[in-house]
């Protein structure tokens, strides 16, 4: 039995967010936030000039207004940009995660924020109290619970984070920040896995659809409307899945779940990135030797129990491509990436053609991940003269703790998501240091740092 009632647990995350939380916040905490900000403005930026998101601005007949729909220079109205950026920010799955979490928190946190933020014109300080607050919420959420087997987890963070980031714009005290909380909580989307096996793009809107929640909620909550929504109680949302009160509230004021996130350098489900970099291990095995992708007759790859859940030897949609192990492995032996382009459809046959050669396997025991969160994995490849390659990694690259990204990997990277644009990462550091400027317009100017540069990169 938990030894936190739902009511202190709430008051206990209101009272921290309230305290300017990012002012006794470390060094190591500021840096994560950073680099988790940073990484979702550029792979949002670089998302906007996909021909779905031009499609998608089109259908919302979008007016003028504060906010900014990121990577397009329109400012529209507070709700069409948390939602638009939402979606945009995980189209080509390079968004930043928590492995703690089992989710993505700062996606389905950090627009609502900054669209709220920019029509109150707020700035410095008090926006990046309010991101590390949504962040953390959310991301403690995520951790404190078992989600129920089919719940995909887009949006329901996101509700109960961004509910509390808003509300501290809001100018909410302790009791509106928790009343936000619960009722964002309350408020999040019902999701399913089975919408995104079926390669469907719906679990993009989910995040948009969360964001905007938890903005709801955050309102809710300063007009003076009534407590005890019960969204953070015995189960999340009412139903999502049992929500850990002790878990939820356990080091708060004293660590910050943003420092152990991750960062992704393929365009493809983090569940697949063990055995993308294993197949990076045996590519460059094979190149070597001499031999070219196209004499490889088996692929077998094992991996944990969330990788063998996306064997997938077909794709016919971007998504469907982004959750298929076989997909991603069969890029990166092909190509040497998986890069967002690869999901584009219809994909080439010689990458179709490997694909469909490639096992996946549930090697949980066997690879003996080290913790809950990890996920090693290996690759076999055996040839058409029956010679074998194999390569096996302990956890895929880019996580905070156990095999972080250096710095000039991570430029890399941000350059790599906003080249559609025109842009570089050093356009992206631009925009993060204006952001902590606490001059008014501040956040706006900031933001069109990410303005497009090359000519037609959106419609």
């Amino acid at each position: 039995m938990a030894s936190v009632t739902a009511p202190e647990a709430l008051r206990s995350l209101a009272e921290w967010a309230s305290g300017s939380p990012l002012a006794s916040a470390g060094d190591e905490t500021r840096s994560a936030l950073d680099r988790a900000v940073a990484n979702l403005l550029a792979v949002t930026a670089g998302a906007s000039a996909l021909p779905e998101q031009s499609a998608l601005r089109e259908a919302w007949a979008l007016s003028d207004g504060p906010a900014t729909v990121i990577g397009s220079g329109r400012r529209v109205s507070v709700e069409s940009a948390v939602w638009l950026n939402g979606v945009a920010s995980v189209a080509t799955e390079r968004d930043e995660g928590n492995r703690y979490s089992k989710g993505h928190p700062a996606a389905q946190t950090v627009f609502a924020v900054l669209a709220l933020a920019e029509s109150l014109d707020a700035s410095g300080p008090r926006v990046w109290d309010a991101l590390l607050v949504a962040y953390e919420v959310a991301a403690r959420v995520g951790r404190a619970t078992t989600f129920a087997s089919k719940v995909h987890t887009h949006g329901p963070l996101g509700a109960a984070g961004a509910a509390a980031g808003c509300a501290l714009l809001l100018g909410a005290d302790a009791e509106g920040v928790a009343r936000a909380i619960d009722t964002g909580a309350a408020m999040a989307p019902s999701t399913s896995w089975d919408a995104v096996y079926s390669g469907s793009a719906v679990r993009d809107q989910w995040v948009g659809q969360g964001a905007l929640a938890g903005l709801a909620a955050a309102r809710y909550a300063v007009a003076g409307l009534p407590a005890g929504a019960g969204g953070i109680g015995a189960t999340l949302g009412g139903s999502l899945g049992v929500i850990d009160l002790d878990l939820l509230v356990d080091g708060l004021g004293s660590t910050t779940l943003v420092t152990s996130s991750y960062l992704k350098q393929h365009s493809a489900c983090a569940y697949t990135h063990g055995p993308v970099d294993a197949a990076l291990g045996v590519r460059a095995q094979l190149r070597a030797a001499g031999v070219e992708a196209s004499r490889i007759r088996s692929v077998r790859v094992d991996g944990v129990a969330s990788a063998a859940a996306l064997p997938a030897r077909e794709w016919t949609t971007r998504h469907g491509a982004y959750f298929s192990v076989p997909f991603a492995v069969a890029s990166a032996l092909l190509y040497g990436d998986v890069a967002a382009h690869r999901a584009d459809t219809p994909a080439p046959p010689e990458h179709a053609a490997l694909a469909r050669l490639v096992d996946v396997h549930d090697a949980t025991e066997s690879l003996a991940p080290r913790s809950a969160t990890s996920r090693p994995a290996r690759v076999t490849v055996v040839l058409d003269d029956g010679r074998t390659f194999s390569s096996a990694v302990t956890h895929p690259e880019g996580d905070a703790v156990d095999t972080p990204f250096s710095a000039p990997r991570i430029d890399e990277l941000l350059t790599e998501a906003v080249a559609p644009l025109g842009l570089t990462g050093r356009d992206v550091d631009l925009a993060l240091a204006a952001m902590h400027d606490p001059a008014p317009g501040a956040l706006s100017a900031a933001l069109s740092h990410l303005t497009p540069l090359r000519e037609g990169a959106l419609r």
